[in-house]
């Protein structure tokens, strides 16, 4: 049995591993090691941002789990924004290459064996999936003229917390696999939540309900391709969570 450690940002992006792991088991997941298929899963929600993900990342690998057993590999999970006008909301990708957009910090490979797999995986069941460059940011892309930009990096997808968790499980020698959907779209514009984002990097509850309330149809529009995403999402996990794919 694999032990493959999955991390998402927020609840309701672990929600769908719970809700599998327990459908897989037959009881209650409400503590960890949770099971599904082939493999135990340790599941993580570390927090919006770089820096939570860095922190939650390391405090996993310090844990008593980490120290009695290494785990085979490691899942990061969640939401993206494309960058490119051929990743429509609800495209599944997963991550060849993970990039910052912190200049001094080298592109991570993914790895290659679980990224191959997760395609197939995926195309077997009649899921289309897109393999990417994805790059980590400190701020949320809320404009078309910002994603534009950021696609200069080779990066077709941007999201907030993978790249510190990839290099943290790196410099462990544990192998890392991205899966994410696609939640917002190239043109789709946001509320510009990042004058909601605290010292740590994640959004201050009561500031970015305030920026919500001034921008109703933008948010609702957000909150219902969310919703569509995480479907999405949740179909996928199905397919890749209880393979035999982590050993």
């Amino acid at each position: 049995m694999s032990l493959l450690y999955v991390f998402a940002a927020a609840a309701f992006e672990a929600k769908p591993v719970r809700q599998i792991a327990a459908s897989a088991k037959g009881s209650d997941p409400a503590s960890a090691p949770l099971r599904c298929g082939a493999n135990e899963l340790l599941l993580v929600t570390g927090g919006m941002g770089p820096k939570l993900a860095q922190k939650a990342a390391e405090a996993a690998l310090g844990s008593e789990t980490s120290k009695s057993r290494k785990p085979d590999a490691v899942l990061i999970i969640g939401l993206c924004g494309g960058l490119t006008e051929s990743l429509p909301e609800g495209r599944i990708v997963v991550y060849t290459d993970c990039l910052s957009t912190e200049a001094a910090k080298a592109p991570l490979r993914c790895s290659p064996s679980l990224t191959d797999s997760f395609v197939s995986l995926l195309a077997s069941s009649s899921i289309q999936c897109d393999r990417v460059a994805g790059i980590t940011s400190p701020r949320i892309a809320t404009k078309r003229a910002e994603r534009v930009e950021l696609a200069r990096s080779r990066a077709a997808v941007i999201d907030m917390e993978s790249y510190p968790i990839v290099q943290a499980f790196a410099t462990a020698g544990i192998p890392a696999v991205i899966l994410r959907v696609v939640s917002d779209s190239l043109d789709r514009d946001l509320p510009d939540f990042n004058r909601a984002l605290n010292e740590a990097g994640s959004l201050d509850g009561r500031r970015a309900l305030k920026i919500a309330l001034r921008s109703p149809l933008q948010t609702a529009k957000l909150l219902a391709a969310n919703k569509r995403a995480m479907k999405k999402l949740s179909k996928a996990l199905e397919v890749v969570l209880p393979a035999q794919c982590f050993a």
